[in-house]
């Protein structure tokens, strides 16, 4: 299987430098197909999904995945305001 359609990598950051990493997110930029990436890297989430007509963010919590419209950053923001909602309640 030399021509994959789709990755699955999950946690692919743990053991790599700065360099590797911006290597992997070279390479994902430039693959044809499907890609799940499952992260706490938010560097590498930033750079894969950068692009809200290629990809989509999916927020995986408490048993549900639901899809987030709109790009990384927002979701960061708006993710930050909800911590800061719990935490003033």
């Amino acid at each position: 299987m030399s021509r994959p359609h789709i990755l699955l990598l999950d946690e692919s950051t743990n053991h790599l430098d700065m360099q590797s990493i911006d290597a992997l997110a070279d390479e994902l930029d430039e693959f044809i197909g499907g890609v799940v990436l499952v992260s706490h890297d938010s560097r590498l989430i930033s750079r894969v999904c950068e692009n809200e007509e290629r990809s989509e963010i999916w927020d995986v919590k408490n048993g549900m995945v639901t899809p987030y419209l709109g790009n990384f950053e927002e979701y960061k923001e708006e993710l930050q305001r909800e911590i800061e909602k719990e935490v003033d309640d």
